[in-house]
C-alpha cells in the first residue's frame, strides 16, 4: 500500500491511501506537529514500513480492537492505522476516512471513519502484515 500526503496544515496532515495497483482506498489524516520553522509535520517520516496486525487499545477506549501497527518508526512506537475524524483523534497514528471536508471555521476533517476503517480491515482479510510506502505528492 502507499500513503500519499497532499496537505500539511495546522489541523492535520491529509492524504490518501492506495492499494498496490494505485487504486485509492480512502483518505487519511495524521496529527500535525508544529515545527520550529512554522511548518506542520506528522511523526511518521517518508519511508517504507512493515505494518503488523495485532490487538491494540487507544487511550480512553474500554476494549482493545484489531488493527495494524506501523513498525520501526524512528523514535516512536504504537503508530497505528485506526478510526478518527479530527487532528485531535491522533497523536501520530494514521486515521482513515471516506472524504476530507471543510468545517464552518475553515478547519478540515475526515468523515465516516468507523465505516471506512471497518471496510478497510475487511478488505485485508486478516493478513498478518503488509508493506506501507509513505510519501508526499502523487502516486
Amino acid at each position: 500500500m502507499k500513503l500519499v500526503r497532499t496537505a500539511f496544515r495546522a489541523d492535520g496532515v491529509f492524504g490518501r491511501l492506495y492499494n498496490d495497483n494505485g487504486v485509492p482506498l480512502c483518505y487519511c489524516l495524521e496529527h500535525a506537529f508544529e515545527q520550529d520553522d512554522g511548518s506542520w509535520l506528522p511523526k511518521l517520516p517518508i519511508g517504507t514500513y512493515n505494518c503488523v496486525l495485532g490487538q491494540h487499545q487507544l487511550e480512553g477506549m474500554v476494549h482493545p480492537f484489531q488493527t495494524y501497527e506501523i513498525t520501526n518508526v524512528p523514535g516512536h512506537t504504537n503508530i497505528l492505522l485506526h478510526m478518527g475524524n479530527f487532528n485531535r483523534d491522533s497523536d501520530g497514528c494514521v486515521l482513515l476516512g471516506q472524504a476530507i471536508v471543510t468545517q464552518a471555521d475553515g478547519s478540515q476533517m475526515i468523515t465516516n471513519s468507523v465505516h471506512t476503517f471497518t471496510d478497510w480491515m475487511n478488505g485485508l482479510s486478516g493478513a498478518p502484515s503488509f508493506t506501507l510506502v509513505v510519501g508526499n505528492g502523487t502516486v
